[in-house]
């Protein structure tokens, strides 16, 4: 009877460890490790890696323009695919635009139009607009997926300051 028992995955650790059983390699983390970049010269090599982790943040005016990629209206594009998170710049909140990130069943983490919470921030979870090809929405992408390189150091690509920043000023990438 106990090997027709489902079995319970922990997905917070590596090795899994059961009683009476072989450690085993958490299979949730091995869907999490990239296999190498074949080439760091060329940068973006659309793996879609970034993708797959944390969906970017949205600059000013550019929900506008995916919504019209999409043939939506600005607020029924963010009820169906945004949440909004914030960043703290010079002591106060400023809200800005993500796409929601999708669960392992590939359902929205959060209901859009949620805002998010600290939780929300760490999880893993593939952007909502992400497909085998590619991002649905590239010709709109939001501008921290546009500036972002996998090869580059963090420092080198486009930050949530930044975006904030752009947002509080109302400035554009």
């Amino acid at each position: 009877m106990g090997d027709d028992k489902p079995r319970f995955q922990i997905l917070s650790e590596e090795v899994v460890h059961r009683e009476g059983m072989p450690d085993v390699v958490n299979p949730y983390w091995l869907a999490e490790e990239p296999e190498p970049h074949p080439d760091p010269s060329k940068g973006c090599i659309r793996r879609g890696i970034c993708c797959r982790s944390s969906p970017g943040w949205f600059g000013p005016g550019e929900v506008e323009k995916a919504a019209e990629l999409k043939d939506m209206k600005p607020d029924a594009f963010v009820r169906k695919y945004l949440v909004i998170d914030q960043y703290e710049l010079d002591g106060e909140p400023v809200h800005v635009f993500a796409p929601v990130k999708l669960d392992r069943r590939n359902r929205p983490a959060i209901p859009p139009a949620s805002m998010v919470d600290d939780l929300y921030r760490t999880l893993r979870g593939t952007c909502i607009f992400f497909k085998s090809n590619g991002c649905s929405i590239y010709a709109a992408r939001p501008a921290e997926c546009a500036a972002y390189v996998c090869t580059n150091e963090p420092e080198d690509n486009l930050s949530h300051e930044t975006i904030a920043r752009m947002w509080k000023d109302g400035s554009s990438a």
